[in-house]
Protein backbone atom coordinates (compact mmCIF):
# COMPACT_ATOMS: atom_id res chain seq x y z
CA UNK A 1 0.00 0.00 0.00
CA UNK A 2 2.70 2.22 0.97
CA UNK A 3 4.15 1.85 -2.34
CA UNK A 4 1.00 2.32 -4.58
CA UNK A 5 0.46 5.78 -2.22
CA UNK A 6 4.61 6.60 -3.67
CA UNK A 7 3.83 5.91 -7.38
CA UNK A 8 0.14 8.13 -7.14
CA UNK A 9 2.14 10.92 -5.16
CA UNK A 10 4.60 10.77 -7.68
CA UNK A 11 2.42 10.89 -10.46
CA UNK A 12 0.41 13.53 -8.95
CA UNK A 13 2.86 15.58 -8.48
CA UNK A 14 4.47 15.01 -12.29
CA UNK A 15 1.20 16.20 -13.75
CA UNK A 16 1.09 19.03 -12.19
CA UNK A 17 4.49 20.43 -12.75
CA UNK A 18 3.74 19.29 -16.73
CA UNK A 19 0.33 21.23 -16.51
CA UNK A 20 2.27 24.46 -14.97
CA UNK A 21 5.08 23.96 -17.49
CA UNK A 22 2.66 24.40 -20.67
CA UNK A 23 0.81 27.45 -18.87
CA UNK A 24 1.38 30.82 -20.96
CA UNK A 25 2.74 33.26 -18.35
CA UNK A 26 0.77 36.12 -17.65
CA UNK A 27 2.15 38.98 -19.41
CA UNK A 28 3.94 37.66 -22.00
CA UNK A 29 1.57 37.44 -25.33
CA UNK A 30 2.95 38.76 -28.06
CA UNK A 31 3.79 42.58 -29.25
CA UNK A 32 1.38 43.72 -31.37
CA UNK A 33 3.02 44.18 -35.07
CA UNK A 34 3.48 47.60 -36.97
CA UNK A 35 1.38 47.90 -40.22
CA UNK A 36 2.19 50.82 -42.74
CA UNK A 37 -0.54 52.25 -45.13
CA UNK A 38 0.77 53.71 -48.29
CA UNK A 39 -2.02 55.63 -50.49
CA UNK A 40 -1.45 54.55 -54.26
CA UNK A 41 -2.61 57.20 -57.07
CA UNK A 42 -3.98 54.74 -59.29
CA UNK A 43 -4.67 56.60 -62.35
CA UNK A 44 -1.13 58.18 -62.93
CA UNK A 45 0.45 59.41 -65.95
CA UNK A 46 -0.24 56.21 -68.52
CA UNK A 47 -2.10 54.39 -65.90
CA UNK A 48 -5.03 57.27 -66.69
CA UNK A 49 -6.42 54.93 -69.48
CA UNK A 50 -7.89 52.22 -66.48
CA UNK A 51 -10.07 54.73 -65.09
CA UNK A 52 -12.76 53.92 -67.46
CA UNK A 53 -12.75 50.22 -66.54
CA UNK A 54 -12.33 50.96 -62.72
CA UNK A 55 -14.78 53.62 -62.93
CA UNK A 56 -14.59 57.04 -60.67
CA UNK A 57 -15.45 55.23 -57.40
CA UNK A 58 -11.29 53.28 -57.28
CA UNK A 59 -9.06 53.42 -55.10
CA UNK A 60 -5.80 51.76 -53.72
CA UNK A 61 -3.28 51.51 -51.10
CA UNK A 62 -0.31 49.34 -49.87
CA UNK A 63 0.08 47.53 -46.30
CA UNK A 64 3.59 46.99 -45.33
CA UNK A 65 4.36 45.02 -42.21
CA UNK A 66 7.98 43.85 -40.20
CA UNK A 67 8.01 40.89 -38.48
CA UNK A 68 5.67 38.15 -37.84
CA UNK A 69 2.38 37.70 -40.51
CA UNK A 70 -0.26 39.04 -38.84
CA UNK A 71 -3.51 37.45 -39.23
CA UNK A 72 -5.74 39.89 -40.90
CA UNK A 73 -9.39 39.85 -42.90
CA UNK A 74 -10.75 42.73 -44.44
CA UNK A 75 -13.98 43.52 -43.69
CA UNK A 76 -16.66 44.85 -45.81
CA UNK A 77 -19.25 46.63 -43.87
CA UNK A 78 -22.99 48.24 -45.15
CA UNK A 79 -23.23 51.60 -42.74
CA UNK A 80 -26.32 53.34 -41.38
CA UNK A 81 -26.93 56.56 -40.11
CA UNK A 82 -23.02 56.22 -38.50
CA UNK A 83 -23.21 52.79 -37.74
CA UNK A 84 -22.78 49.63 -38.73
CA UNK A 85 -25.93 47.98 -40.32
CA UNK A 86 -24.76 44.80 -42.05
CA UNK A 87 -21.84 42.79 -43.78
CA UNK A 88 -21.22 43.08 -47.38
CA UNK A 89 -18.41 40.45 -47.43
CA UNK A 90 -14.80 40.00 -46.42
CA UNK A 91 -11.32 38.46 -47.51
CA UNK A 92 -9.61 36.21 -45.20
CA UNK A 93 -5.71 35.98 -44.23
CA UNK A 94 -4.87 39.08 -46.26
CA UNK A 95 -0.97 38.74 -45.99
CA UNK A 96 -1.54 34.78 -46.76
CA UNK A 97 1.98 34.65 -49.17
CA UNK A 98 3.48 37.42 -47.40
CA UNK A 99 5.66 35.18 -45.52
CA UNK A 100 6.97 33.06 -48.04
CA UNK A 101 8.31 36.47 -50.07
CA UNK A 102 12.48 37.36 -49.88
CA UNK A 103 11.61 41.19 -51.49
CA UNK A 104 8.98 42.33 -48.34
CA UNK A 105 5.59 42.09 -46.51
CA UNK A 106 3.82 43.87 -48.75
CA UNK A 107 0.30 43.88 -49.97
CA UNK A 108 -1.29 46.02 -52.46
CA UNK A 109 -5.43 46.50 -52.38
CA UNK A 110 -7.12 47.90 -55.05
CA UNK A 111 -10.64 48.31 -54.75
CA UNK A 112 -13.68 49.49 -57.03
CA UNK A 113 -16.95 50.45 -56.53
CA UNK A 114 -19.43 50.39 -59.84
CA UNK A 115 -23.25 50.54 -59.46
CA UNK A 116 -25.20 48.82 -61.94
CA UNK A 117 -28.80 50.26 -63.42
CA UNK A 118 -30.82 47.65 -65.37
CA UNK A 119 -34.25 48.44 -66.83
CA UNK A 120 -36.89 46.51 -64.58
CA UNK A 121 -34.51 45.11 -61.86
CA UNK A 122 -33.03 46.66 -59.14
CA UNK A 123 -30.29 48.85 -58.75
CA UNK A 124 -27.07 47.04 -57.35
CA UNK A 125 -23.39 47.39 -56.84
CA UNK A 126 -20.62 45.59 -57.40
CA UNK A 127 -17.05 45.83 -55.43
CA UNK A 128 -13.96 44.33 -56.62
CA UNK A 129 -10.76 43.75 -54.08
CA UNK A 130 -7.59 42.90 -56.01
CA UNK A 131 -4.80 41.78 -53.90
CA UNK A 132 -1.40 41.90 -55.15
CA UNK A 133 2.21 40.67 -53.63
CA UNK A 134 4.93 39.07 -54.64
CA UNK A 135 3.46 35.74 -55.07
CA UNK A 136 0.81 37.15 -57.34
CA UNK A 137 -2.67 39.01 -57.54
CA UNK A 138 -6.03 38.02 -56.51
CA UNK A 139 -9.54 39.21 -57.54
CA UNK A 140 -12.62 39.13 -55.05
CA UNK A 141 -16.30 40.04 -56.22
CA UNK A 142 -19.15 41.22 -54.39
CA UNK A 143 -22.48 42.17 -55.10
CA UNK A 144 -25.07 44.34 -52.28
CA UNK A 145 -28.27 45.89 -53.40
CA UNK A 146 -27.96 49.68 -53.93
CA UNK A 147 -30.88 52.27 -53.10
CA UNK A 148 -32.41 54.20 -55.34
CA UNK A 149 -32.58 57.21 -52.70
CA UNK A 150 -28.73 57.91 -52.95
CA UNK A 151 -28.21 60.29 -55.33
CA UNK A 152 -24.29 61.52 -53.96
CA UNK A 153 -21.29 59.35 -53.76
CA UNK A 154 -17.92 60.32 -52.58
CA UNK A 155 -14.89 57.98 -51.66
CA UNK A 156 -13.26 57.84 -47.97
CA UNK A 157 -9.74 57.61 -47.82
CA UNK A 158 -6.66 58.83 -46.41
CA UNK A 159 -4.35 61.31 -48.67
CA UNK A 160 -1.03 60.77 -46.40
CA UNK A 161 0.60 57.37 -45.15
CA UNK A 162 0.02 56.11 -41.09
CA UNK A 163 0.90 53.39 -39.20
CA UNK A 164 -0.95 51.14 -36.80
CA UNK A 165 -0.81 48.66 -34.48
CA UNK A 166 -2.43 44.97 -34.67
CA UNK A 167 -4.30 45.25 -30.95
CA UNK A 168 -7.33 46.51 -32.78
CA UNK A 169 -9.16 47.11 -35.78
CA UNK A 170 -8.36 49.74 -38.64
CA UNK A 171 -10.85 51.72 -40.89
CA UNK A 172 -8.38 51.80 -44.14
CA UNK A 173 -10.85 52.81 -47.08
CA UNK A 174 -14.59 53.19 -47.45
CA UNK A 175 -17.15 54.68 -50.03
CA UNK A 176 -20.57 57.21 -48.28
CA UNK A 177 -23.54 58.21 -49.97
CA UNK A 178 -25.83 60.79 -49.47
CA UNK A 179 -29.76 61.01 -50.55
CA UNK A 180 -30.00 64.96 -50.52
CA UNK A 181 -27.31 65.12 -53.55
CA UNK A 182 -25.15 66.91 -51.60
CA UNK A 183 -21.29 65.42 -50.36
CA UNK A 184 -19.95 66.62 -47.15
CA UNK A 185 -16.44 65.85 -46.79
CA UNK A 186 -15.37 62.93 -44.90
CA UNK A 187 -12.45 60.58 -43.22
CA UNK A 188 -11.49 57.27 -41.85
CA UNK A 189 -11.87 58.64 -38.02
CA UNK A 190 -14.97 57.04 -36.19
CA UNK A 191 -16.04 60.29 -35.31
CA UNK A 192 -16.51 61.46 -39.33
CA UNK A 193 -17.66 58.02 -39.74
CA UNK A 194 -20.35 58.45 -37.16
CA UNK A 195 -22.38 61.66 -39.12
CA UNK A 196 -22.55 59.36 -42.85
CA UNK A 197 -25.81 58.66 -43.95
CA UNK A 198 -24.53 55.67 -46.13
CA UNK A 199 -21.30 54.08 -46.33
CA UNK A 200 -19.19 51.18 -47.42
CA UNK A 201 -16.25 51.10 -44.99
CA UNK A 202 -13.78 48.16 -45.87
CA UNK A 203 -12.06 47.34 -41.81
CA UNK A 204 -8.78 45.42 -41.26
CA UNK A 205 -9.22 42.96 -37.99
CA UNK A 206 -7.05 41.26 -36.56
CA UNK A 207 -6.90 37.74 -34.99
CA UNK A 208 -4.32 36.07 -32.56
Amino acid sequence: MRVKASILIMLFFLTGCFAESTETPPGNKPDPVTIKLTPVELFKGDAAKFQLFLGSMSGAFKLTYEGKKPNASLDIDIWKDGRKADSAGFIGDLFHSTEESKSGHEVEVIISIDTVSLEGRDDYSTIKVCTVDQQGSSLSTFTIPWEKGLKARGLIKSAEPFSFTTDQPVYVFGMHATSSNEIIMADLSPESLSRTEWALVFTLRFAE
